[in-house]
């Protein structure tokens, strides 16, 4: 059985709550997404999943949706 990981990405441009909703949104129906929270106010949106969580993709994800994810 797989063990969910923790991982960051850097959001640079999200404004609001909003923003977070979107993001969260969008990434909680992703592959191997366990559990998601955006926060706005650090820039920040925490991903946990399982040892198959492609990073990059959700990172293409959150700039599909009109924000900066480093």
């Amino acid at each position: 059985m797989a063990t969910a990981k923790a991982h960051q990405i850097q959001v640079s441009d999200m404004m609001c709550n909003g923003c977070e909703d979107t993001i969260q949104h969008e990434l909680r129906h992703a592959d191997g997404v366990k559990r998601v929270s955006a926060n706005h106010i650090e820039g920040t949106v925490e991903i946990e999943g399982d040892d198959h969580l492609d990073l990059e993709k959700l990172a293409d994800t959150i700039n599909d949706l009109g924000f900066t994810a480093t």
